[in-house]
């Protein structure tokens, strides 16, 4: 049973491998795969206070908090369980992004110019 398990996953990142051959080259999957899986990891750890952040945030705009007065309140929302603050305020998860294919491409197009995707603890506008 756990050999299954085993197979199945080695054929999924094979296959996702296999997607990455058109626009990527063998040496270049490093460059992709890991910061895809920690990303990935984050939108996992952060997704059961998903929803409670986006509200917050657009409470806390409305009120003309300051950024930083908005980033510890969300810290106290997200992070009750946490020593480090962590919340993410993009709309987009993976699952979300997967239906929209402008948000990927806008995505891309940052990191191909060198600006992050994430940004861990502050408030973008």
């Amino acid at each position: 049973m756990l050999a299954e398990g085993h197979q199945r996953l080695a054929d999924k990142i094979w296959s996702v491998a296999n997607k990455l051959r058109g626009p990527y080259r063998p040496p270049q999957y490093r460059k992709v795969m890991l910061p895809l899986i920690v990303l990935r990891r984050l939108d996992c750890v952060l997704e059961p206070t998903k929803d409670q952040v986006l509200k917050q945030v657009d409470a806390l705009k409305a009120k003309k908090l300051s950024p930083e007065a908005i980033v510890k309140a969300l810290a106290k929302v997200a992070s009750k369980d946490r020593k480090q603050a962590l919340f993410n305020t993009s709309k987009y998860t993976f699952r979300k992004l997967l239906g929209e294919p402008q948000g990927i491409a806008r995505i891309r197009s940052r990191l191909r110019h060198g600006r992050h995707a994430v940004s861990l603890g502050t408030v973008h506008s």
